[in-house]
């Protein structure tokens, strides 16, 4: 047992086998076993006594489930889950125990565990066990052969204290953790490495199970069942008690309407929930509305933009002037004391409409779409919002997609009439809001003007310091771009009329040489002037015919 590669706990430990042997030739670690056997069945009663308790527990519990399904539910599945992790764990712990029993004692499982008087499966008492002061069951079955590296099969010390962890992680999700119950367990279920006596630091696993007395492994075990039935009684009487804590006590009841939309359409149907509110008039609760909410530790409070709230019998007002157009949404929370002190929040969400008041007047013979050109639209339904409406086109060729600043943009191919449907989403229906037909026209041929004009008298000199030929559209609305495909010039020169073709509409420098040669008096003109529309046709626009002074 001595060495001076061996850790100064392990050399402790050996100077403590050396005088236990002393003891053994004595006759005196018979008693000082016993003490273990003394303490370990201490705890296993103290397990027994706990389960049997929580089994009490858990039939009142049930109790209150059976006359309250849905207000008890949450807590009773918190419960069974802490029963069914606590059962698991104490379980696995036993059958380290019948291990460590069986290999000391060489028996089968079966000769270690089994039904008491009650019916309840037992171990064998460790008063039985012979070989109390060995170290080497319990260290091969918990660490393995390296303390420094413990084993990590099944039965082993790190499993174990997977187990521990999964259990304490069970019971940290169903209990509020800052309560005094889960930091306890904290403290007690802390495996983080411990530091011996000389300065060594081992793991959890290696400080409780390496080179440790079977007697002493085996009462450790018991404590830590102990430990687990202590937190589960502990943990369920908490869920138990927050049954009624959650109870709210109200003085004040009022009947309540509440419908998605006070704005009904023709065809629809008005829907409302109508139930029995209750407050508390003589306890106003904590209400927060802004854009946005967070949790924070009393409850939620607002991030953003936030309104004020004016709270009159247990009832909160607010008051949110209109500026602007749009859809608007509020976050909010109420953050109500329960009973026992604890906060408990109920977060709501709650959007409207902002519109002008608006009518709708059109010329109904006006009625009319351009072929080559966006036509914007306006469309809108009272009490929809424009991101509810779905409209539709039908005939012409035509297409409807949405554009920008709120209007829709349709586009039409083909000569004719079409039809626009107007569909919107109300309270989750597709419905049909109306509909309007539409002309299709081509757009009009544009006027051809030179330096402003189509026709009068101009000087040669004038007419060829200008670029090029200009179309006019005459006052049409939209904003469209017309290019001059060719034009012929015509001109007279000692009595004879000829004729240029030029492409484009540029005044070329061959019409600028020809208007140098025309004599006062004589006629000058621009025809057959061929231009390409934005809808693809090709269409001439009027001549364009001057006297020259």
């Amino acid at each position: 047992m001595a060495g001076g590669k061996l850790p100064p706990r392990q050399k402790m430990i050996g100077m403590m086998y050396l005088v236990l042997t002393a003891l053994l030739a004595l006759n005196v670690s018979k008693e000082i076993l016993d003490s273990f056997v003394t303490i370990n069945d201490g705890l296993e009663k103290t397990v027994a006594n706990f389960k049997e308790k929580n089994l009490d527990l858990y039939a009142d519990f049930q109790a209150s489930y059976s006359e309250n399904k849905e207000k008890v539910k949450p807590f009773w599945d918190k419960a069974q889950a802490i029963q069914a992790s606590a059962d698991e764990t104490s379980k696995y712990i036993d059958r380290i125990k019948v291990r460590i029993m069986s290999t000391l004692q060489k028996l089968d499982t079966a000769a270690v565990i089994g039904p008491d008087e009650f019916g309840r499966d037992t171990i064998l008492k460790l008063k039985y066990v012979d070989a109390k002061d060995n170290t080497d069951i319990g260290t091969s079955i918990l660490i393995g052969s390296e303390p420094s590296k413990p084993s990590v099969g099944d039965l082993s010390a790190t499993s174990l204290r997977l187990k521990l962890e999964d259990f304490k992680s069970v019971i940290g999700q169903r209990i509020d953790t800052s309560t005094a119950i889960y930091q306890s367990m904290v403290k007690t279920f802390d495996f983080a490495d411990r530091q011996e006596g000389g300065g060594t630091v081992s793991s959890w696993e290696t400080f409780n199970f390496y080179s440790v007395p079977a007697a002493a492994t085996i009462t450790l075990l018991s404590k830590i069942q102990t430990d687990i039935r202590n937190f589960e009684s502990d943990a369920v009487k908490y869920l138990y008690s927050s049954v009624d804590e959650a109870s709210f006590k109200f003085n004040k009841l009022e009947a309540a309407v509440i419908s998605p939309s006070n704005y009904i359409l023709l065809g629809d149907t008005f829907k409302a929930q109508i139930f029995l509110a209750a407050m508390d008039s003589t306890k106003n609760p904590k209400i927060v509305v802004g854009k946005e909410i967070a949790l924070d530790g009393q409850g939620f409070k607002t991030t953003g933009d936030s309104l004020n709230v004016k709270m009159i019998d247990g009832k909160g007002y607010i008051k949110v002037p209109t500026r602007s157009e749009g859809e608007y949404t509020w976050k909010g929370a109420i953050n109500f004391e329960a009973p026992g002190g604890k906060i408990i929040p109920r977060t709501f969400e709650t959007t409207y409409m902002v519109a002008k008041p608006s009518t709708t007047i059109s010329a109904t013979k006006m009625n009319v779409f351009y072929m080559g050109v966006p036509n914007p639209v306006s469309i809108s339904a009272p009490g929809v919002s424009a991101e509810s409406i779905r409209p539709s086109i039908s005939g012409g060729g035509g297409t409807i997609k949405k554009g920008t600043a709120g209007d829709w943009m349709v586009n039409v191919t083909k000569p004719g009439d079409v039809k626009i449907t107007v569909n919107a989403e109300v309270n989750g229906k597709s419905k049909v809001m109306g509909s309007m037909n539409f002309r299709v026209k081509q757009i009009p041929t544009p006027k051809a003007l030179i330096s402003g004009k189509s026709s009068g008298s101009l000087s040669p000199r004038v007419l060829a310091a200008v670029s090029g030929l200009f179309l006019d559209m005459e006052g049409f609305v939209f904003d469209v771009k017309v290019n001059v495909i060719s034009y012929e010039f015509s001109y007279v020169v000692d009595g004879f009329t000829s004729t240029i073709k030029v492409n484009g509409g540029s005044i070329t420098e061959d019409v600028k040489d020809k208007l140098k040669r025309v004599k006062r008096n004589t006629t000058v003109s621009f025809e057959n002037v061929k231009v390409r529309m934005p809808d693809g046709t090709t269409r001439f626009s009027t001549p364009v015919v001057f006297k020259m002074i």
